[in-house]
């Protein structure tokens, strides 16, 4: 991976920008031309003249920036899975591919709480599961490496891999099957959506953590776990957390419906046409990045310090 692609389609190019505040927004001024996959993807309105702007992945010529800009998004990731109640004693991982060294990650350290997590306290793996100097000196989750290195290496397309034990995700998880096509919002996993229909306890070997890769396939980003609860992955940080908060929440849809269900009340799906369509518009990545921006524009303002 290029230190300057970790987006999709390259939005624009700056070498200098603030990191330290959210006063670097970018416009939509700034990405390719109207015609361009972001426009489509996100398909916004605006005026005549072409000066309403919407934001939209930054891409930057210094891997630093790059990396630093990769990594507060990171560290918000964590605190916005912390509002959302997605934590859960010292359960629970996100990890982000290093757009330096594609064979590393970044992933938060053992035993600190997802509201208290900054930059600085980030971790960087290797691919054998050594802390790394360039990171904080701290441990890890033993089967968080085992889970996220092997879906790092068998889906070098995924940058961004995410695992909480949420409480509609983990309630779900023991049907062993994914969501149903019910509503507008599941339909971001339409065909997008894998199981692993097993539970192999406590994921310590790697030989289980490669078949929670596998089972994740070769194109789905999500996953989820049989009696023990989900994954999800995307090419940025940003898209992957987005889909896990979604995922969680049609997780919990899907309960009430099923809860519902009695004559007169039965379930109607939406065809696959007109699924297959809203997949295609509203859960590609480019829609998950920014579905993101107002979860980390909160986060950022009310705790800044994350970025430290």
């Amino acid at each position: 991976m290029s230190p300057a692609s970790f987006t999709e389609e390259p939005a624009h190019r700056r070498s200098q920008v603030n990191l330290k505040t959210e006063e670097r927004k970018v416009s939509e001024s700034d990405c390719p031309a109207i015609s361009s996959t972001w426009r489509q993807d996100v398909h916004f309105l605006g005026d005549k003249e072409g000066k309403v702007h919407l934001r939209c992945p930054p891409v930057f010529d210094d891997i630093n920036e790059t990396r630093s800009y990769l990594k507060q998004h990171l560290a918000a990731a964590f605190r916005v899975f912390s509002r959302q109640g997605f934590d859960e004693g010292v359960a629970g991982h996100i990890s982000l591919r290093d757009p330096g060294n594609p064979k590393t990650f970044w992933i938060n350290p053992l035993s600190t709480h997802f509201s208290q997590i900054c930059v600085s306290d980030l971790v960087l793996v290797g691919e054998d599961g050594d802390v790394l100097p360039e990171g904080a000196h701290k441990a890890i989750n033993g089967p968080a490496f085992t889970i996220h290195s092997a879906i790092h290496r068998k889906r070098p397309d995924l940058n961004a891999a995410c695992h909480a034990h949420s409480v509609y995700g983990k309630a779900f998880s023991c049907f062993g099957r994914p969501i149903e096509m019910l509503y507008q919002d599941a339909l971001r996993f339409y065909n997008d959506l894998s199981v692993y229909p097993r539970y192999g306890g406590t994921v310590l070997t790697a030989e289980e953590g490669n078949r929670i890769a596998d089972a994740l396939g070769p194109t789905c980003r999500s996953v989820i776990l049989q009696n023990h609860g989900m994954i999800t992955c995307g090419k940025t940080v940003d898209e992957a957390a987005f889909l896990f908060i979604a995922l969680d929440r049609c997780c919990h849809a899907q309960l009430l419906a099923n809860a519902a269900v009695c004559p007169g009340f039965e379930k109607r799906y939406i065809p696959d046409e007109e699924a297959e369509f809203a997949h295609k518009r509203s859960g590609n990545s480019n829609k998950m990045w920014l579905a993101f921006q107002p979860y980390y524009d909160q986060v950022v303002k009310e705790e800044p310090d994350l970025l430290q």
